[in-house]
């Protein structure tokens, strides 16, 4: 499964939402110039956490390998400002739940971001490694959801960046 490159997927999403509502394209904001120019400015260490992310094997029903994800993701998110707690779940079958909150300014529009840290691919799976051909990635979950992860928590530093993480309300 190939992944486009993070940065350009996050620019692609927010720049095309406009498009999708038949609006006409606005004027990027200070902030979401700002925004891009994290997201691309921090490219190398977005891809360098996804191929960490990739190459831990996470299988469903390998609920130390979810749990190493977590644990990779977590101090992302706490240097964010987050309150990080995991949840365990382990008398489910399933290793559990991160959840991170950023209670932000009261008042402000909550906003929930969902992703899962576990792939199909369980230890067994000859699937276990990134490989980055160009601005190409394949691996294990690089699209479904550790880049997801790695989307959010770019999407994040790339609002701290630009002064909106402060006040905005959000758990992941």
């Amino acid at each position: 499964m190939k992944s486009r490159p993070i940065h350009a997927a996050f620019a692609a999403v927010t720049l095309l939402i406009p498009s999708a509502l038949n609006a006409k394209p606005a004027r990027l904001t200070s902030q979401a110039q700002t925004m891009i120019a994290a997201i691309d400015g921090e490219k190398a260490r977005t891809l360098a956490l996804l191929e960490r992310l990739v190459n831990q094997n996470s299988g469903t029903r390998n609920l130390a390998g979810v749990k190493a994800v977590a644990d990779m993701v977590q101090p992302e998110l706490k240097e964010l400002g987050f309150a990080v707690r995991w949840l365990p779940m382990a008398h489910t079958g399933r290793a559990g739940h991160l959840i991170a909150v950023h209670p932000g300014k009261a008042g402000m529009k909550r906003l929930l971001l969902i992703g899962h840290l576990d792939t199909v691919f369980e230890p067994d799976s000859p699937f276990q490694t990134f490989k980055r051909t160009g601005d190409s990635v394949i691996g294990p979950g690089a699209a479904d959801n550790k880049g997801g992860m790695a989307t959010i928590i770019a999407a994040l530093r790339a609002m701290k960046a630009a002064g909106t993480l402060k006040a905005a309300s959000i758990e992941v």
